[in-house]
């Protein structure tokens, strides 16, 4: 009697058992399968179900194959030969699967065996890891990008110092193999000792400048020198304190050598022309001093001329002193004068065709003390660029305006405008705004010395825009240095 109930209790226990992992098995939210040594599968729970995009009836019954992406068969296929014919115990793979849509998951595989009645069987959980791939591609093609283009990552923890880096990193610093430990002291020696205060001075005013943008002189640790452009943004943690900051690195020695032969070239032919021009006007001051009689308009035409050779020389002299200390270079011969005449005269400069005119208004009676030459010239670029850059404007609009602090000139046109990203660059060194791919002439100074003059009179240079509804330059003196 005994005997008999000992295994009517084993066969419930034994279903018990069976329910409960059946249970599980089904309700789990990892997906599972169980297949058979020729991969065929035998149950799927829900979640794999999900997984796929299948319902289980179209999943039971085929082979893992079925699903598999061709290149990573031949996986399968080693699975099965480790599991059933080496006789390992559990066996984990990477691959991925195709889903009904024929969209890919990628998936961990793990499998284990177990033995049911005399027959073995695999059991296998699939964690789904294509976020993870999406991250690593796109990890990837960062990194490549990154090589490509001479730039790199770098984040420096300001806490600690130390410095987590893109793979290319060390390679712009001239290391063959990437260092095992790098901080912000590991800079400073790569760093020319004329560039090394101004990087460490822009490290210290992070919190208060919201970021790093510096320009360095690299030696890189093969010899060779280099130029690079490291920037960053500082970031905060919880209680507004700058823990770190995030950048990149460029490598801008192309764009270096490229601005060096521009300055030699704009330097050669700044000096070539100064020879010519002085020629010319020396034989202009012998025509206005000559006692032959001249009805007014040649004399006219002759003071006009003197007028135009003076704007030219002292562009020529601009030309050979377009460097970065440019400001500091220029000298002023600064007068009081009318400057609603200095204006009226330029604009006269520009004849009205049918298409577009040149209107001027303003006080009439503004007068200040400024180098008149300068500002004239300074106008006279931002209506020329009004012209070239909005043909399609009837009329370029010129205005002064006395205000309580200051006296504010603009040009406005009603041209294409600029968009929002290329307003900061407009007053650069070379730098040239196009219309459409439209290539234009020149050297790309004009807005760069116009720039530069305005602030080396204390005042203010900037411009509104908006694509499709025109532009206006605009620059401002302070009533300062007005007499």
């Amino acid at each position: 009697m005994q005997g008999k109930k000992e295994p009517d209790d084993f066969r419930t226990r034994f279903h018990e058992c069976d329910a409960k992992f059946n249970t599980i098995f089904d309700l789990t939210s990892v997906a599972s399968k169980i297949i058979r040594s020729d991969l065929t599968i035998l149950k799927v729970n829900k979640a794999l179900s999900e997984l796929l995009g299948y319902p289980p009836e179209e999943i039971e019954g085929t082979k893992i194959l079925d699903h598999a992406c061709e290149e990573y068969i031949a996986h399968w296929h080693r699975l099965q030969e480790e599991l059933w014919a080496n006789k390992v115990p559990h066996f984990k793979l990477q691959a991925c699967l195709y889903r009904k849509d024929r969209s890919i998951v990628w998936v961990d595989v793990t499998t284990i065996l177990y033995n049911d009645q005399g027959e073995t069987f695999g059991f296998t959980v699939l964690d789904d890891i294509s976020g993870l791939k999406k991250h690593e591609e796109s990890e990837k093609r960062l990194n490549v990008a990154l090589k490509y283009s001479d730039t790199a990552v770098w984040e420096l923890n300001l806490e600690t110092n130390e410095v987590f880096r893109s793979p290319d990193h060390d390679q712009i610093f001239g290391y063959d193999q990437r260092q095992e430990h790098w901080t912000l002291e590991s800079y400073y020696p790569h760093i020319a000792e004329q560039d090394l205060p101004g990087f460490k001075a822009a490290i210290q005013h992070i919190e208060i400048d919201g970021g790093i943008d510096v320009q360095i002189r690299l030696v890189r640790a093969d010899g060779i020198l280099r130029w690079l452009n490291m920037k960053g943004k500082a970031e905060t943690n919880e209680d507004g304190k700058t823990v770190k900051l995030i950048g990149v690195i460029n490598d801008i020695t192309k764009d270096k050598i490229a601005e060096r032969h521009k300055d030699d070239f704009i330097s050669i032919a700044s000096h070539e022309l100064k020879t010519p021009v002085t020629s010319l006007k020396a034989s202009l001051q012998l025509l206005d001093r000559s006692t032959e009689p001249h009805s007014g308009r040649n004399r006219l035409l002759v003071s006009q001329a003197n007028k135009g050779i003076n704007r030219i020389s002292l562009i020529i002299d601009d030309l050979l002193n377009a460097g970065k200390n440019y400001r500091e270079q220029l000298e002023f011969r600064k007068t009081t004068f009318n400057l609603y005449e200095l204006a009226q005269e330029i604009c006269d400069q520009f004849a009205s065709t049918e298409t577009q005119t040149v209107t001027l208004n303003g006080d009439k009676e503004l007068i200040i003390h400024a180098d008149s030459e300068r500002i004239g010239r300074v106008l006279t670029n931002l209506i020329t660029n009004a012209i070239k850059y909005a043909p399609g404007s009837a009329e370029i609009k010129v205005e002064l305006q006395d205000e309580a602090a200051f006296v504010k000139v603009s040009v406005t046109d009603k041209g294409p405008g600029i968009s929002k990203e290329k307003i900061p660059l407009l007053f650069d060194r070379y730098y040239q705004a196009d219309n459409q791919q439209i290539q234009y002439s020149g050297l790309g100074l004009g807005l760069f010395i116009c720039a530069n003059i305005i602030r080396k009179h204390d005042g203010e240079i900037g411009v509104d825009s908006e694509p499709g509804k025109g532009s206006t330059f605009w620059f401002t003196l302070p009533k300062s240095i007005l007499d």
